[in-house]
């Protein structure tokens, strides 16, 4: 179906009216209001000259000026192109020029992060909350929206929205999303158009824009947080009797964690997505102690593929060992390929690669790296898995993470599951690095739980016990914490500099 965002929003505000699109703080817009100030942006923006196609970067936390304009953008046919607020000023910058940018949307904090990586080439448009003193070289949003006629003009409506990868290999790639698979995502994952949604993760991130556009595109009810706290995610979910989310690995232990989780009331909870990321045992254990096994659904996806397996909550429990992620998502098709391009048998391990209406468009302005991706006219980022009897596939790591011990190929993930079966263990990472004999040398990354002090011997001989001699860790590293992105996901780039910077990294 894919009908244009500004599209769905109209049918919304004529369908549900008076239905509380968003609430935010002590915020709360109707569908009708918050289509009005949609429309009234988009007129606004194109006013200001943004032609169809052009990119507008924009640089805030959570914030409903952030999600008007995501409709209002793709409304007059631009292209909203978030950005990271955790990357460094020389990686917004890049941003900012990287999009031929011409404006940039700013929220409350990020004025002079903002004229740092604009460098005086691109006007700013403060958001609000920001625009207590605008200069003179910057607009006000409400400003525009207060000065605008509601009459975007139109045969200009779209969809297409430049996000950006995780930032784990690198910098950030901008990825040209017009499909998102809304309603593919509904009937998989239970999203329903009466939900009462929570949306905790950062708007500026892929799966934080689409699983808040989403119960929008359906006309269903949004909590935004402006960032995601533990504690208040509980308390919003009890309050509000929250019905569906979105929650990474890394929130979901966290509030698992918090001192109020055996005692909230989560009782309305229908439906938790997670994905992005392994859930330990002892995660997937807590969460179904605590709500049951019809709540958690698990999924695999990336930015460039889009969502391609999803594990549904009647199986999460049968499969609690590993990184079990579903069945191939309703719409997908998928294959795992070896390095010669040819389907690999059941429970070997293969390239996954799909073929579905939710995948990218490309990399902005970079034919080459996008042809990367492409096996014929399915599409790969270098996630490998397997498929087990059942036809139920299991992640098994990425590429990139393969080490090369000895000539022999190991996979970090397997190892790092191992490791957080230990009970004194938080997280796992495990790493390859440089190896006169054995070409890459298998560093295990220990992060210990609270309280737990276990020793790099007693971990190191936990994972011989239970795994084959060439795929134990040569060395064990006990950290308090390792770098990660915004999504809670481990830079292993950064990690290896990190060791390889250290006495312990260069050690024989």
């Amino acid at each position: 179906m894919g009908m244009p965002l500004l599209h769905a929003l109209r049918l919304n505000a004529r369908r549900v009216p008076h239905r509380t699109a968003l609430r935010f703080r002590t915020q709360a817009l109707s569908y009708a209001d918050f289509l009005d100030r949609a429309e009234r942006a988009a007129a606004a923006l194109a006013g200001l000259g943004i032609e169809p196609g052009e990119k507008v970067p924009m640089l805030s936390v959570n914030h409903p000026d952030m999600l008007v304009a995501y409709f209002a953008l793709t409304g007059i046919g631009a292209v909203p192109a978030p950005l990271n607020y955790r990357l460094a000023d020389d990686d917004l910058r890049y941003g900012v020029e990287a999009a031929h940018a011409r404006f940039v949307l700013v929220g409350s904090g990020f004025e002079t992060r903002a004229a740092t990586a604009t460098n005086g080439a691109c006007r700013q448009i403060w958001f609000a909350d920001a625009a207590r003193s605008v200069p003179d070289s910057a607009l006000c949003w409400d400003s525009l929206l207060d000065a605008s006629h509601r009459e975007p003009p139109g045969g200009r409506e779209g969809s297409t929205i430049m996000l950006h990868t995780s930032g784990t290999t690198g910098r950030p790639k901008g990825t040209l999303r017009s499909r998102f698979g809304f309603e593919e995502r509904a009937i998989e994952q239970d999203f329903s158009v009466d939900d009462r949604t929570l949306a905790a993760l950062p708007l500026c991130l892929s799966a934080g824009c689409v699983y808040t556009l989403l119960p929008l595109y359906l006309g269903a009810s949004v909590t935004l947080l402006e960032h995601f706290d533990a504690g208040a995610a509980l308390e919003v979910i009890e309050r509000e009797r929250i019905q569906s989310t979105m929650l990474l690995p890394a929130m979901l232990q966290a509030m698992v964690d918090h001192p109020r989780w055996q005692e909230a009331d989560l009782s309305s909870l229908r439906v938790i997505q997670s994905g992005a990321g392994n859930l330990s045992v002892v995660l997937k254990r807590c969460l179904l102690d605590k709500l049951g096994e019809g709540v958690l659904n698990i999924y695999a996806a990336s930015t460039e593929v889009g969502p391609y397996a999803n594990l549904r909550r009647a199986d999460v429990a049968r499969h609690l060992d590993g990184n079990c992620v579903g069945r191939p998502f309703f719409g997908v098709e998928l294959k795992l390929l070896d390095d010669e391009g040819r389907e690999v048998a059941p429970g070997e391990v293969g390239e996954i690669c799909c073929r579905s209406e939710s995948q990218y468009d490309g990399y902005f302005e970079d034919e080459d790296l996008t042809a990367s991706t492409r096996r014929g006219d399915f599409l790969t980022v270098g996630d490998l898995g397997r498929l087990d009897a059942d036809g139920l596939l299991h992640f098994v790591g990425r590429k990139r993470d393969i080490i090369k011990s000895g000539g022999i190929n190991v996979y970090a993930s397997e190892i790092e599951q191992v490791l957080q079966q230990h009970d004194a263990v938080a997280e796992a990472h495990c790493v390859g690095l440089p190896d006169a004999r054995l070409t890459e040398m298998i560093c295990a990354v220990i992060v210990p739980r609270p309280g737990a002090t276990p020793s790099a011997d007693e971990l190191a001989d936990f994972a011989a016990a239970r795994l084959a001699a060439y795929k134990k860790p040569r060395r064990v590293i006990i950290m308090s914490e390792v770098p990660k992105n915004l999504t809670g996901r481990v830079m292993k780039m950064r990690l290896v500099e990190k060791l390889l910077a250290t006495r312990d990294g260069l050690e024989e």
